[in-house]
């Protein structure tokens, strides 16, 4: 079932390098079902979509709101797009990734 949705994309790592997109996810599908109109591509699902190339990632909703709050915390380009919603529970209901940390410490050798 096709249906109109709206797309956040970005530079892959620029909505998954600190770890935010998979929480805010994981806690709305915790709060609203596994159903929610909510899904993270990954570059290869990004291509496979036809949305851009595979140096991005993006986020589609069927909430604008949701999308335009996601821009102001993350960055990106809007892109109003319509997409089998089937598909995309199909194929994109995993989380987005777990951040890579890193060591920040500072370690003395004195």
């Amino acid at each position: 079932m096709t249906q109109d949705l709206y797309a956040l994309i970005a530079p892959q790592g620029q909505l998954t390098g600190n770890g935010q997109l998979r929480e805010t996810i994981a806690e709305r599908r915790s709060r609203k079902g596994q159903d929610v109109p909510f899904w993270y591509l990954c570059p290869e699902l990004v291509v496979k979509f036809g949305i851009a190339d595979s140096s991005c990632e993006a986020v589609i909703a069927k909430e604008l709101t949701s999308i335009n709050w996601l821009r102001l915390r993350f960055g990106g380009e809007l892109k109003p797009l319509t997409m089998d919603i089937d598909e995309l529970r199909q194929y994109a209901m995993e989380l987005p990734p777990v951040p890579f940390v890193r060591d920040i410490s500072v370690h003395n050798e004195n």
